[in-house]
């Protein structure tokens, strides 16, 4: 399977280009210049990749790079909401959802509140219901607007992970005044994405993989992609009607049922500083996040 990476090596100011294999990272950069990024390689038909990652030469050690998203400046992050009918139930449960969409809806995430690969994130001073949300992410390959629903697979090349760190105590006073969710979901680091973007081709199906989250060893979810009630497909089709996404969005598709709001003692279960956070989908890839008090990130 290839896992392509935007990544730092010890002295690198710019993000290089690589493919992770077991250990070793293979460094594309070095292969075939800095003119190649993240966004290019992803544009490439899968033959033309796998020969792109094999020409690569140097190897470095897995654990000496700096894993970032793998775009590391996507223009947006767009987040469907509501997408897991019993995710959707525990949020009517808390008070944090008056409706009940028929159609998809969404909010964005900014950029700057992107992290990758063992980023330490504070739990913000006074919040103390700080949740995780692990998503199917897929990222833009082509500019998408207007595009029918039986064409929509077209413009997305490549899958990914994203923990949609969730501030609950601020994102039910969003409800309670009618706002879409924007401080809940926008504090600094609440995006970590990553750490490698796999070929949608490497993939026989993105709605029968297993999304899963472990804090402190202990897994808190495990559930398959089939329970997301839109899929890409539409979710492209409907938002495309009005609103172009470009080459390196990355389309986040939901959160799943489990997470800590929707347990009896989710007060045991929100982040608290000091705990170790891996979001992941299962045998592909999983992404890492450290919990710190104030200050310490």
């Amino acid at each position: 399977m290839i896992r392509l990476a935007s990544f730092l090596s010890p002295g690198d100011v710019r993000p290089r280009l690589g493919a992770a294999d077991g250990d070793e990272m293979i460094d594309l950069t070095a292969a075939h210049g800095g003119g190649w990024d993240m966004r290019r390689a992803l544009a490439l038909p899968i033959e033309e990749l796998r020969a792109f990652v094999a020409a690569g030469r140097v190897r470095l050690k897995l654990a000496d790079c700096h894993l970032l998203p793998p775009i590391p400046d996507p223009g947006k992050i767009f987040c469907v909401g509501k997408n897991s009918k019993v995710h959707r139930a525990e949020l009517v449960a808390q008070g944090m959802l008056k409706e009940d969409p028929q159609e998809p809806t969404s909010f964005v995430k900014l950029p700057e509140t992107l992290v990758g690969e063992g980023a330490r994130v504070a739990r913000p001073e006074g919040i103390a219901t700080f949740d995780y949300e692990p998503e199917l992410a897929f990222i833009v390959t082509k500019r998408a607007f207007q595009v029918p629903k039986e064409k929509a697979r077209e413009y997305v090349g490549a899958i990914t992970v994203l923990n949609d760190l969730t501030a609950r105590e601020i994102q039910k006073k969003e409800v309670q005044l009618g706002t879409k969710f924007w401080v809940s979901k926008n504090m600094p680091g609440f995006t970590p994405v990553g750490p490698y973007a796999v070929p949608l081709a490497e993939i026989a199906d993105p709605y029968d993989l297993w999304l899963t989250c472990v804090v402190n060893g202990q897994q808190r979810l495990r559930v398959n992609t089939d329970e997301y009630i839109h899929r890409i497909e539409g979710i492209i089709a409907h938002f495309s009607r009005y609103m172009p996404f470009e080459v390196g969005d990355v389309i986040a598709t939901g959160a799943p049922r489990g997470t800590a709001i929707g347990h009896p003692n989710a007060a045991e279960l929100y982040l608290r500083p000091g705990d170790t956070c891996v979001a992941g989908l299962e045998g592909v890839m999983e992404i890492t996040t450290h919990i710190v008090a104030p200050g310490e990130a």
